[in-house]
């Protein structure tokens, strides 16, 4: 099928789960859609549940629709088609081109609004397959769009047709995650009321399977007598809210641990770091928190799980350590946290390799190619 000119003003149909921040897909999804109406193409978004995030989001030129329901179980398969009846007539009213899916567990709810709005599905592949018969449930769908080599291979094994997924890396917008010197690391650090010494940042889900229990047993061996340094937790739980991390936490000197609850910008706390953690335990579909901080100018220690190595190769392969690894971490943390003596060059180098490998406009147009491409499908 040839791509040919993109049509003016395509209309795109999406989904966020709630209008509140929920989580990585639904800032991807925010920032792509905002990226997509700079480019003259309309953005309506379907949202589940009520929340904070809709000024961002509507600011940027996108409407929002809802509360829709999405979720969908066999045993509640009539109930459930007839309460996504609503989205359908709306969609249909809305008389788009395609509609962009973002979360596959959706699938159903997709379909019927496919069928109902005579708009053609095209799937973006954030995480791991979580249903079993794959390739039946993507019946329909005009295409699949995955995040990262890693996702495609995941998805193939799962029953996906090689030819029917493109890969399109995650990249982030440079304005959102600019790059902080010494000057924006100082402003940072004095309004988050943090100490002096070199910030160890960690930020997302506070929880076992992101290795952050890992993470605080790797701290505890640092020598922290010769040289000052405070250890971040940026995210949701609260540490004190998993027993077993509870328990960590309580091993931990208290002088040099501070936790924050997440914030609708982490940029401050990415400002005020000296490193970044991303020591997950889990098959990331990406790993988009070391795009984040390394667009800041922050080196980002993270484990060689899922899509992480696509990110973090060649020269970049040494900040990369075995996931659930207590000493490898501590190692990893003990030789980079003095970089700014002693590899003052490598705040400009993350930027760049970022900048380089996964610039964001390339990544829109591919985006951008692939909606226009799949929105000339017809729906059966």
């Amino acid at each position: 099928m040839s791509d040919g000119p993109a049509p003016p003003g395509l209309r795109v149909l999406t989904q966020l789960l709630t209008k509140a921040p929920a989580g990585g897909i639904e800032l991807c999804t925010r920032q792509d859609a905002g990226a997509l109406v700079q480019r003259g193409h309309r953005v309506d978004i379907a949202y589940g549940m009520d929340g904070q995030f809709s000024d961002n989001v509507e600011a940027a030129g996108i409407e929002m629709f809802g509360p829709f329901p999405f979720a969908f179980a066999p045993r509640s398969a009539p109930r459930d088609i007839a309460r996504f009846i609503p989205a359908a007539r709306w969609a249909r009213s809305r008389h788009a081109d395609v509609l962009w899916l973002n979360h596959f567990e959706h699938i159903v709810w997709a379909q019927v609004i496919s069928r109902v709005a005579r708009v053609p599905i095209v799937c973006q592949l954030h995480h791991i397959p979580n249903y079993r018969r794959v390739s039946q449930l993507g019946h329909g769908v005009a295409h699949f769009i995955a995040v990262s080599e890693f996702m495609r291979r995941t998805w193939i094994d799962s029953g996906l047709a090689p030819d029917r997924i493109s890969v399109v890396h995650n990249a982030v917008p440079a304005a959102e995650y600019r790059f902080g010197g010494s000057a924006e690391r100082l402003n940072a650090s004095e309004r988050l009321g943090l100490p002096g010494g070199a910030v160890v940042l960690y930020y997302g889900r506070i929880l076992p399977d992101k290795g952050v229990g890992v993470l605080l047993d790797a701290w505890r061996r640092l020598d922290l007598s010769r040289r000052p340094a405070t250890l971040v937790l940026l995210g949701s739980p609260e540490p004190a809210a998993d027993a077993t991390l509870a328990e960590k936490v309580q091993r931990v000197n208290p002088s040099t641990l501070r936790w924050f609850p997440m914030q609708a910008s982490v940029l401050p706390f990415l400002h005020a770091a000296d490193v970044v953690l991303f020591p997950s335990l889990m098959p990331e579909a990406f790993g988009r928190v070391v795009i984040e901080a390394m667009s800041t100018g922050r080196p980002v220690i993270a484990s060689r799980v899922g899509a992480v190595p696509e990110i973090l190769d060649g020269p970049m392969t040494r900040f990369l350590v075995q996931p659930g690894d207590v000493g490898q971490l501590a190692a990893a943390m003990d030789s980079i946290l003095d970089w700014r003596t002693t590899e003052p060059e490598l705040a400009q180098l993350c930027a760049d390799w970022v900048a380089v490998h996964f610039p964001y406009d390339a990544h829109v147009d591919q985006l951008e190619r692939l909606l226009i491409r799949y929105a000339r499908c017809r729906v059966s």
